[in-house]
């Protein structure tokens, strides 16, 4: 009778074990983020670029780009705020409504104090829209004293 019950239990677990198997498929990734772009229909502004890579910058140097932008709009556009994704960099930008056809900017600066590779987005608030800029690039290790001097 011990033998009945363990093969039937056996027989019941194997069962459920097969039955317990998930044959569908995994579910495809997320799409990928989408890229800053360059235009805001909404905004009425038209940025040269919203992506800009440094490459490699020596540690403690000046790191700053000035993103330009054309007001497309028929009506003065003005930036409300420009927010960073941290501290270590600093927004400026222009602060006066810009006319119809004329250009205005935003400027980041990069603290390169920070060893490593980096990537920074701006957040211009303009109008009622966002438009999102980045800054990228590698700040160096600092060059060693250790050098050899002649005499």
């Amino acid at each position: 009778m011990n033998k009945i019950l363990i093969i039937t239990g056996a027989a019941l677990f194997s069962t459920c074990v097969l039955f317990a198997q998930n044959n569908t498929p995994p579910p495809p990734p997320p799409p990928p983020a989408p890229a800053p772009t360059q235009a805001a229909p909404e905004s009425g502004i038209k940025f040269n670029e919203v992506v800009h890579n440094f490459g490699q910058v020596e540690y403690n140097s000046d790191v700053k780009f000035t993103f330009e932008f054309k007001n497309i709009s028929n009506e003065p556009v003005a930036i409300k705020d420009v927010g960073t994704s941290c501290g270590c960099t600093t927004p400026s930008y222009s602060k006066e409504p810009v006319a119809p056809g004329k250009t205005g900017s935003v400027t980041a600066k990069y603290d390169s104090s920070r060893i490593g590779a980096f990537t920074k987005t701006l957040t211009v608030y303009i109008n009622n829209d966002q438009i999102k800029l980045m800054i990228r690039g590698t700040v160096l290790p600092p060059k060693s004293d250790n050098t050899p001097q002649s005499k």
